[in-house]
């Protein structure tokens, strides 16, 4: 999309630098217009000084490494509106997710790409921020992980060096993702209905699956189906069934050729009864005994 907003959205801590050398990788290939740093209060010393260290560095939304404009934003974790100190308990994690998911819902509406940077900060903020990314990404958004070798982060401690030549030492690893969110629809305003809504949506698409193999089977399919839902391998199909180890073969055979063109499984992957375990196991017990 020509002129679409690209943003840098990354969690801070104590290591200001990460911010900038993550950009500065990204900006080899993308145009970043923006950056968002995530981060609770900064009333600790190091996270102080690091917002400090970047606000010189987008001076008047200015970025003088790469001589370039860029939007530089602050933005803290909040939970009921009061400002989060630290991810201490249960309620600091709902306001972290809520904080997330309220970021990343607007600049999706404003149709921006992400580019979500986790390395910095606490653990347990990238990965409720990752939560959050899940509900909302679509395949245009990335997620990156900066790796920067042993030396480099004793040398650059605490943002003493803000910039590396791009040389290859340090690196962005993008992470593979799938996220479901990018194919169901909320408007919720808070992660946790927006969590219920998905799951819910995809509970929906998995049992249209399931009913829509039921019913292409036969009755005896049905009955093996049911068999190999209940948790049964082979040989116990074949007793339970009164029917022959070839014949339960023969059944599943035409049951898993229906699963892999819904699910549309290529002929690669390799799926058997487990396959059929995990999938209408649920399914039957929502809808009618399972034998």
């Amino acid at each position: 999309m020509p002129n679409q907003k690209q943003v840098l959205v990354a969690t801070l801590g104590g290591q200001p630098q990460i911010v900038t050398f993550t950009l500065d990788l990204l900006l080899e290939n993308f145009p970043i217009t923006d950056v968002i740093v995530v981060h609770p209060k900064a009333s600790e010393g190091r996270l102080r000084h690091s917002l400090t260290r970047l606000m010189g560095e987008f001076a008047g939304n200015y970025y003088q490494a790469k001589d370039r404009i860029i939007h530089f934003q602050s933005y803290m974790l909040v939970r009921d509106d009061k400002p989060i100190d630290d991810i201490q308990d249960e309620d600091h994690v709902d306001g972290t997710l809520d904080t997330f998911f309220r970021l990343i819902s607007d600049l999706k509406l404003q149709q921006a790409r992400i580019h979500l940077s986790v390395t910095g900060g606490r653990r347990l903020m990238g990965l409720l921020a990752l939560s959050a990314a899940s509900l909302k990404f679509d395949p245009d958004d990335r997620i990156w992980h900066l790796y920067t070798p042993d030396d480099t982060q004793v040398q650059a401690d605490g943002g003493v060096i803000m910039h590396m030549p791009l040389d290859g030492s340090i690196k962005l690893i993008p992470t593979p993702s799938i996220f479901p969110g990018a194919y169901s629809y909320s408007s919720a305003d808070s992660f946790y209905v927006a969590e219920r809504e998905q799951r819910s949506q995809l509970d929906a698409q998995q049992a249209d699956r399931c009913r829509h193999v039921v019913s292409q089977l036969t009755a005896r399919q049905s009955d093996v189906l049911r068999a190999f839902a209940a948790g049964l391998n082979q040989k116990e199909v074949s007793q339970r069934l009164s029917i022959t180890s070839k014949t339960v073969d023969n059944h599943k055979a035409v049951i898993l050729d229906l699963c892999r063109e819904i699910w549309m499984i290529d002929e690669k992957t390799r799926v058997g009864y487990h396959f059929l375990y995990t999938n209408f196991a649920t399914y039957f017990i929502n809808n009618e005994y399972i034998l």
